[in-house]
């Protein structure tokens, strides 16, 4: 990062290009062990990987294709955004998104869990959440936030 004065982000960035162009390593690393073992691609939650560049689509495309790999997303969700509607709502619009850009089965996750109860207390159960229930009875609470007075007519 240093050497190409690269903040986070466009190091991150730099090195899912090197990856996508150095493809042909990354497939003799995991071809041989392709019988016995499970692979887990852990991403880090920077949306730039999947929004403003196709580097990381691109290289789960091509490892789906060589490698005939079956691949399901899994997007950890933190559970303290249950706690507002609003972002609540962002949560499922990003996961929705992911899910489309990246074109594999998907999973969403409730991180942190065990936490819930430290954010306050959830205007609805937690299957509401969990299941993506009637998002109509978010309305009320999108309308309560003082942050959304700006979109209302």
């Amino acid at each position: 990062m240093v050497e190409h004065s690269l903040g986070p982000n466009g190091g991150l960035i730099y090195c899912m290009d090197y990856l996508e162009k150095n493809i042909d390593w990354l497939e003799s690393k995991l071809k041989p062990l392709l019988k016995d073992h499970y692979f887990l691609f852990d991403f880090p939650g920077q949306v730039e990987l999947f929004f403003l560049h196709s580097n990381a689509k691109n290289v789960i495309m091509k490892l789906t294709k060589k490698l005939n790999l079956r691949l399901t997303a899994v997007h950890l969700v933190d559970a303290h955004l249950c706690s507002d509607s609003g972002k609540y709502v962002s949560a499922l619009l990003l996961s929705l998104s992911t899910m489309l850009h990246l074109e594999l089965p998907h999973v969403n996750v409730l991180s942190k869990i065990d936490l819930i109860e430290s954010y306050g207390r959830l205007a609805f159960n937690l299957d509401f959440y969990t299941d993506v229930q009637d998002l109509s009875y978010l309305q009320h609470h999108l309308d309560q936030d003082p942050r959304a007075t700006k979109y209302r007519s």
